[in-house]
This record gives structure tokens, C-alpha cells and sequence, in this order.
């Protein structure tokens, strides 16, 4: 059973964006699922590079829309993507080095994030883009 479900009401209106994000509750859903069934610290690392490599893929997609189609705002949100990368980065970083595990509350700290950001932040921008790119 998946820790974290897409649901409609997280789509922003643009297609690649909701697959996108559709994707990290996948890979979400992966770290739990591995780190639950005890597959391994080497898998378990395999799958935090993979969710920070999406997640930068994720946010750098959206920060280039911000760029091309002039949203207003930005610079908060681009924020919200740093701060986010540097929290991951550390965590992937500290479990590498041993010097920490993934645990239920960074995993609930990821969900949260995600559902917050996607919810909140994400569909601020979400009419904005839309009628920019004629969706």
C-alpha cells in the first residue's frame, strides 16, 4: 500500500508538470516501500539519487516556465526549491556517509513537503502558466 496517493486535486492544469510530479510520489512511494520491506542500505541510497536527480530535473523545468512565460513570483518559489534540494541533498549525504538512515519521520517530512508545495505553491503559478502556454 503506498504511503503517499496522486490525486486529482494535486493537478495544476499542465500536463507535464502533473506527470512530473506524479513521478515523485512514485519515487516516494519507493523509498517507503524499500526502506519498509528492508531491501538494503545500497538500494535504498540508488533510490534517494534517483529522487534527487528527478526532483532537480522537476524544479529546473519549472524554474525555466517561470523564466519564458514572466511568473511574477518567482523568486519565492524558486526558494522554496532551493531550500527543499539542500534539505534532500543533506539527508542523501548524511545516510552515505553513514551517519544517518531514512527514517518514517524524513519520509513524512518529504510527503508533506510535496503535497504542501504542490497543493499551495504550485497551483499559485498554475493559471498563470496556463494561459501563457494556451492550455
Amino acid at each position: 500500500m503506498p504511503i503517499c496517493a496522486w490525486d486529482i486535486k494535486y493537478s495544476v492544469g499542465i500536463d507535464k508538470i502533473d506527470k512530473q510530479h506524479q513521478k515523485l510520489v512514485l519515487l516516494l512511494n519507493t523509498v517507503y516501500d524499500t526502506m519498509k520491506d528492508g531491501n538494503g542500505q545500497d538500494r535504498l541510497e540508488q533510490i534517494l539519487n534517483e529522487l534527487v536527480e528527478y526532483t532537480d530535473y522537476h524544479f529546473k523545468y519549472e524554474e525555466e516556465l517561470f523564466e519564458r512565460y514572466s511568473y511574477l513570483d518567482k523568486t519565492t518559489h524558486i526558494k522554496e526549491h532551493k531550500d527543499l534540494r539542500e534539505k534532500v541533498i543533506n539527508f542523501k549525504d548524511n545516510i552515505q556517509l553513514g551517519e544517518g538512515v531514512v527514517t518514517q519521520e524524513i519520509l513524512k517530512f518529504l510527503i508533506d513537503w510535496l503535497v504542501k508545495h504542490v497543493l499551495i505553491s504550485d497551483k499559485e503559478y498554475s493559471q498563470h502558466l496556463s494561459a501563457k502556454m494556451n492550455l
